[in-house]
C-alpha cells in the first residue's frame, strides 16, 4: 500500500495527517499546500517493496529526498542552482541548503509522479543515488 503522509504544525504542536492510495492529484495538492511554516513536509511511502520519497520545504523551493527498493539514497538536484547557500524549513527545522539541492514546485510534483509510476523509464539525470 501506498501512504501520503504530511505535517501541520502549530507552534510546537504538529498535526500529522496520512492518507492511503493517494492519486497524483492528492499528492499534488499536498505539496502545494507546503509554506515552509505550518506545513513543510509530505511522505509518499510504499510498503512493499519498501521505499519512500520526501518533498519538504516550499512554497518555492523543495528539499526532494528518498529511499529505493535496494538502499539506494535518493536526491533530486537542480542543474543550474549554485552553491548559495538557502534557508528552508523541512519537517519543522530550519536548515541551510546549497540551491543545486533544491527545485521549484513543478520538479518536486514530477518527481512524485515518477515515483508513484515506479520510475517506469528509469531514473532521470537530475538524480543522483548514494
Amino acid at each position: 500500500m501506498i501512504t501520503l503522509a504530511g505535517d501541520d504544525r502549530v507552534g510546537s504542536r504538529s498535526a500529522d495527517w496520512s492518507s492511503d492510495d493517494p492519486s497524483v492529484a492528492d499528492v499534488t495538492e499536498a505539496l502545494a499546500r507546503l509554506d515552509g511554516k505550518r506545513r513543510t513536509e509530505i511522505s509518499i511511502v510504499d510498503d512493499a517493496p519498501f521505499r519512500f520519497l520526501t518533498i519538504s520545504g516550499g512554497p518555492d523551493l523543495f528539499l526532494v529526498t528518498g529511499e529505493l527498493e535496494d538502499g539506494g539514497i535518493l536526491h533530486l538536484k537542480d542543474p543550474n542552482g549554485d552553491e548559495q547557500e538557502i534557508g528552508l524549513v523541512c519537517g519543522g527545522q530550519l536548515g541551510k541548503f546549497p540551491r543545486s539541492h533544491l527545485v521549484t514546485a513543478k520538479e518536486a510534483v514530477q518527481a512524485a509522479v515518477d515515483f508513484l509510476g515506479g520510475f517506469v523509464g528509469g531514473l532521470g539525470k537530475y538524480w543522483t543515488v548514494e
